[in-house]
């Protein structure tokens, strides 16, 4: 659990290496999975809702569902639908999205400015259009709901690649505009701040501490004053 109560990370969202989003993610992720269900076993006689709120979530969750039931009998061949679309259609958008605007293989993880705001343009139409994602049984809700999730994921992820302007990781990607290490102006951590009911995300900057370094540091004074 973060600084937050409540609030659970895993992989590169908990920062470390740049190598957490594949390893790291799956590891701790199984990790904050099991602290995030004692937690809830543990403060569930806290928690405080509603027949109504509850109803209401429901209705939330189970859209993709009665987005397909009503949406099906439109389709004549094929699986496109002009009233919805399928989980893996979105993916497929959303990997193309992020793979050519916003440091992907296919542009030799290359960016710039004017890629990633037509990247963040198209992410905008995609979360519009999966507000209409449809899905055929739960195991297609499930995969509805972690397409959204990875939608936000990726337009954070592209906010902070355009706040960001420096080539920070080599070899993960690069800002074509701002190819240098900059660590004068971003030797820090990026913080965003998300409103949902404005859509926009917020960003600032965070000091970096390096405290492993700088009690190695306070350790090699020591010595050197003791002999």
């Amino acid at each position: 659990m973060g600084t937050v109560d409540g609030l659970f990370g895993a992989g590169d969202t908990v920062g470390g290496t740049a190598h957490k989003f594949s390893s790291g993610s799956f590891t701790e992720g199984r990790l904050a999975a099991k602290a995030a269900v004692k937690y809830i076993q543990d403060m569930k006689s806290d928690i405080k809702v509603t027949d109504g709120q509850i109803k209401n979530f429901e209705k939330v969750i189970f859209k993709p569902l009665d987005n397909y039931q009503v949406g099906r009998n439109e389709i004549t061949a094929g699986t496109v639908s002009p009233s919805y679309i399928l989980p893996i259609q979105g993916l497929q958008r959303l990997q193309k999205i992020m793979d050519e605007y916003c440091g992907g293989i296919s542009v030799n993880y290359m960016t710039n400015a004017n890629f990633l705001k037509r990247g963040l343009e198209l992410l905008q139409i995609l979360e519009e259009d999966l507000e209409n994602v449809g899905a055929e049984d739960n195991h297609q809700l499930m995969r509805a709901w972690e397409l959204k999730h990875r939608a936000l994921v990726s337009r954070c992820v592209t906010e902070h690649t355009m706040f960001r302007e420096e080539t920070r990781w080599p070899g993960y990607y690069y800002r074509g505009d701002f190819l240098k290490l900059d660590d004068e102006n971003w030797h820090c951590l990026t913080l965003s701040q998300y409103d949902p009911k404005t859509g926009k995300f917020t960003m600032e900057k965070a000091p970096l501490y390096h405290i492993v370094e700088e009690e190695e540091e306070k350790q090699q004074q020591e010595g050197a004053k003791a002999s």
